[in-house]
């Protein structure tokens, strides 16, 4: 009998590089599929850390352990010359590493260190890498701190601060120990000037913390962010353990000399959550609701002919169509009503141009019945708009958030809205689109852009501001909402299967973190629902009349399939 292949634990790669040649850098990291011996890039990666020749990554690589498989691993570290794109294949490549994950958790310390090198030339020495890693250990916890740092300008490990002529940029580093009793970074705080920095409230999974391990070391770092001083001030260590023992003060030690001074550190606030996760949030009925615009503008190219991008092949679908079912028949089954308003945009609908305007036609109630109602308005609608632009997505993303505001108003907080973008070409209201995005980055909204076509869509991963935070020069976005996804980069048979999971895997984390922020708890499960499944194959055209321009749906075009509908019915105790 066959057997699913599940994976025996998870284990955490912790990464630092030293003596590359070049700054700027970051790590990705490739899996060889040993059917096909191709390597497949992941979606691990660690940040980009800048001016620095010898990095210690914070953000740690989760992968998947298999006992009865070889799973060989690739490290790509790259010098990253174009910050807004985010595929490896663009940067300059300093080296590569190859180790498989059997033998690293197999070994002694479960650390090794590697020489990096360059296929194109492999005489020339390019640096090291040092990976580090741990069975991850599953923790649902969330750890809350606030620090504060004292008489800093006092004697000992800060005395040189009199002598900087302005005051000092400080920000700490916080770090925990491995179990070869090295440390690894996990945490960078943002940098305060002042002698006695008051840092913000900040939070951190337990497991990234300690590892579930409340006794695990943790060193503390504090670090002058102008180049002119000593990279390390001061430091000090403590554990998870002191601190929830009402221990919230520690001397900070010269990181020179090794003796206290007058300058400490104290924590202002330290508790510990278990937070509802995404799915406590669904099964206590909280709906989510997709919005999507379809990009219109002439550079698509005219429906008629099949070099356009909106091409109409009986056969197979078009990019804009392989976005739409591959992303929306995921997000269709957390919406009960399957109720989806569907927007065009950069084109003439009736004669008018218009950047919001429903598919169906009807102003009032844009919305149409599921997937294949999104699909239905979308090809009916080539039939009558005249293509043309330009490319705004600001009105689209400020029409869907004022929706929103309108339901918050309403006093329905248990909502969450996904709004799918799909467009052929770089946005020509970049700066009003930013603008629009950080207004929105504060509401229950994630916004997916897929790009579609041959366009050098590099400009537009500044929206997909993973790393650094969207700023108009005056505010700065609350959260990063945005993902952006190129549909080349999944045209082979096996990747095109990773297109819905690259372009939704960010939703429940920004789910999350929404609910977190503004205090909204989850729901007790609601369990008076009793699934029917009822086969769709029977249904006619009325199914879809409620959808406007839909109802043109041929029962023949739709395979036979199941659909889930509640019951409205109390579940009575046996």
């Amino acid at each position: 009998m066959s057997k699913i292949n599940k994976a025996h634990s998870q284990v955490e790669l912790k990464i630092h590089c030293s003596e590359l040649t070049r700054i700027d850098t970051q790590v990705f990291l490739l899996i060889k599929d040993q059917r096909t011996q191709n390597w497949t890039t992941t979606s691990c990666s660690t940040e980009v850390i800048k001016d620095d020749s010898n990095p210690h990554f914070v953000k740690s690589m989760i992968v998947d352990y298999y006992f009865e498989e070889l799973q060989e691993l690739r490290f790509i570290v790259v010098h990253v010359n174009k910050p807004n794109q985010k595929d490896w294949r663009q940067q300059e490549l300093i080296g590569q590493f190859e180790y498989d994950l059997g033998s690293l958790m197999g070994g002694q310390g479960r650390k090794i260190q590697g020489n990096l090198y360059n296929p194109k030339n492999t005489i020339k020495k390019c640096g090291y890498i040092i990976i580090s890693a741990e069975e991850f250990v599953q923790s649902k916890r969330i750890v809350r701190l606030q620090l504060k740092a004292n008489q800093i300008e006092a004697k000992g490990c800060f005395k040189n601060f009199k002598s900087f002529k302005r005051k000092p940029d400080l920000y700490f580093r916080m770090s925990r120990a491995n179990e070869d009793n090295t440390f690894s970074p996990i945490y960078e705080s943002i940098s305060i000037v002042s002698e006695n920095p008051f840092w913000p409230e900040f939070e951190i999974p337990e497991n990234t913390l300690c590892n579930g391990d409340e006794h695990r070391t943790l060193l503390i770092e504090v670090k002058n962010k102008r180049k002119s001083s000593r990279p390390i001030l001061g430091r000090c260590t403590l554990s998870l353990n002191e601190l929830l023992s009402n221990n919230k003060t520690f001397q900070l030690q010269s990181s020179s000399t090794k003796k206290n001074s007058g300058a400490f550190l104290r924590f202002l606030k330290v508790s510990i959550d278990e937070p509802a996760t995404f799915l406590d949030y669904i099964a206590g009925g909280i709906k989510i609701n997709l919005v999507v615009a379809i990009d219109f503008t002439s550079s698509n190219g005219d429906h008629r002919y099949s070099s356009s991008l909106h091409y109409n092949n009986p056969n197979v679908e078009n990019s804009y169509q392989k976005a739409i079912s591959s992303v929306g028949k995921i997000l269709e089954a957390y919406d009960y009503d399957k109720k989806f308003p569907v927007y065009g945009f950069g084109a003439k609908f009736n004669g008018v141009l218009s950047h919001v305007y429903p598919l169906n036609n009807d102003h009032k109630n844009p919305e149409v019945t599921g997937v294949n109602g999104i699909l239905t308005a979308y090809s009916q609608t080539m039939n009558s708009v005249e293509l043309y632009g330009p490319t705004n997505f600001s009105p689209i993303i400020n029409h869907t958030a004022q929706k929103i505001r309108s339901e918050l108003n309403a006093g329905n907080n248990m909502v969450y809205y996904v709004l799918l973008i799909i467009t052929d070409g770089v946005i020509t209201d970049m700066q009003s689109t930013v603008r629009a995005i950080i207004k929105a980055s504060s509401l229950p909204l994630s916004i997916v852009i897929v790009g579609v076509g041959d366009a050098d869509f590099t400009k537009m991963h500044i929206l997909d501001a993973d790393d650094v935070p969207l700023t108009d020069g005056y505010s700065q976005m609350e959260s990063d909402i945005v993902q952006f996804v190129v549909m080349n980069d999944f045209q082979t048979e096996y990747s095109k299967y990773l297109l819905p999971k690259k372009v939704l895997e960010e939703i429940p984390d920004q789910f999350l973190g929404y609910m977190r922020r503004n205090g909204i708890r989850s729901r007790p499960p609601i369990n008076n629902e009793i699934v029917q499944l009822i086969d769709k194959s029977y249904r006619t055209n009325n199914d879809y009349d409620n959808a406007g321009s839909v109802s043109g749906t041929r029962d023949d075009d739709i395979p036979p399939a199941y659909s889930a509908e509640p019951l409205q019915q109390e579940i009575r105790k046996s």
